[in-house]
């Protein structure tokens, strides 16, 4: 069964998404206005203000997605990140180590890559890349049960303050 979980973005992610959403309905709204003729605005390039409002509610669209549809997924075979409108997938057969630690609010899910040219990770010791989940920490449990149901061969460190 999928689960999803919400990115968690820090607050001035969302003080920056409300700035621009700002700044992007003001200049649509500006732009429309102009084109329409409403009051003293005239539109003195009405090419240049349809191609503003455009470039607008795409920047706004681009930051509605980014914002408020990243997430992760646990799926069947794979886990996903979704970010935005890109995605990464981490097969669970390629899952090689889970560590997370509630006290520094960190949780990276290591795997194994075919590709040459993956750096040994000093941390870990592994030569394997890794995937941050930004979630929130109530998560942290379900989401290793999860993997390490799915993934047996994966070793799940959680970490304390004192050891890092």
């Amino acid at each position: 069964m999928k689960k999803r979980y919400p990115f968690k973005q820090r607050a001035f992610v969302y003080v920056l998404f409300a700035i621009v959403t700002i700044i992007a309905l003001t200049c649509i709204t500006v732009n429309c206005l102009r084109l329409a003729q409403a009051g003293n605005l005239t539109s003195t390039n009405r090419g240049l203000d349809i191609f503003a409002v455009c470039i607008m509610s795409f920047v706004e669209l681009c930051m509605i997605a980014i914002t408020f549809t990243s997430c992760y997924v646990t799926g069947e075979k794979k886990l996903y990140c979704f970010l935005g409108i890109t995605m990464t997938t981490v097969p669970y057969k390629d899952v090689c180590l889970v560590r997370y630690s509630k006290d520094v609010r960190i949780f990276l899910v290591y795997y194994k890559v075919d590709k040459n040219g993956v750096v040994k990770d000093e941390m870990s010791g592994l030569q394997a890349k890794f995937v941050r989940i930004n979630v929130n920490e109530k998560y942290f449990d379900e989401i290793a049960k999860n993997i390490k149901k799915h993934a047996p061969q994966a070793v799940v460190e959680i970490l304390r303050k004192e050891e890092q």
